[in-house]
């Protein structure tokens, strides 16, 4: 199975990021972004988000920012907002990250949302992944 099929995602390209967000599973949200997270990106993250928690009541969210170089104010604010506001309906996030920076201010977001769990590898990460893909496709 392949856990991030590009071409079934839906994508942005902004002057400084490329950003794909997809559902592979029910109330499974996977966004993968290469380059600077800028708001436009961000728009978009808390559209669908929102848009499967309101679907499906809660949303569990995959982050692949592995490649991603930093994020600004705005977008930084925009998620962290977006967390806050969807309190119960937001189940958790993981993120795969390589930049310290990246993970300083998802450790800053953790304070208002709960379930964020960072992974420093991508075998760890799609390990969880898996999981929750399996999880949630099976019949209810």
């Amino acid at each position: 199975m392949e856990l991030l099929p590009v071409d079934k995602a839906e994508t942005t390209t902004t002057a400084r990021a490329t950003m794909r967000v997809w559902r592979p599973a029910r109330r499974v949200l996977v966004t993968r972004v290469t380059g600077y997270l800028d708001d436009q990106c961000a728009t978009l993250i808390e559209a669908v988000a929102r848009r499967v928690a309101a679907e499906e009541g809660r949303v569990m969210g995959f982050h692949d920012w592995e490649e991603m170089t930093d994020y600004d104010a705005r977008a930084r604010a925009r998620l962290t907002e977006m967390a806050r506001d969807m309190g119960k309906g937001n189940e958790g996030a993981h993120f795969l990250v390589r930049s310290k920076l990246v993970a300083l201010g998802i450790q800053a977001a953790s304070v208002v949302m709960s379930g964020v769990r960072v992974h420093h590898t991508r075998a760890d990460f799609e390990a969880a992944l898996r999981e929750c893909i399996q999880q949630r496709s099976r019949p209810a």
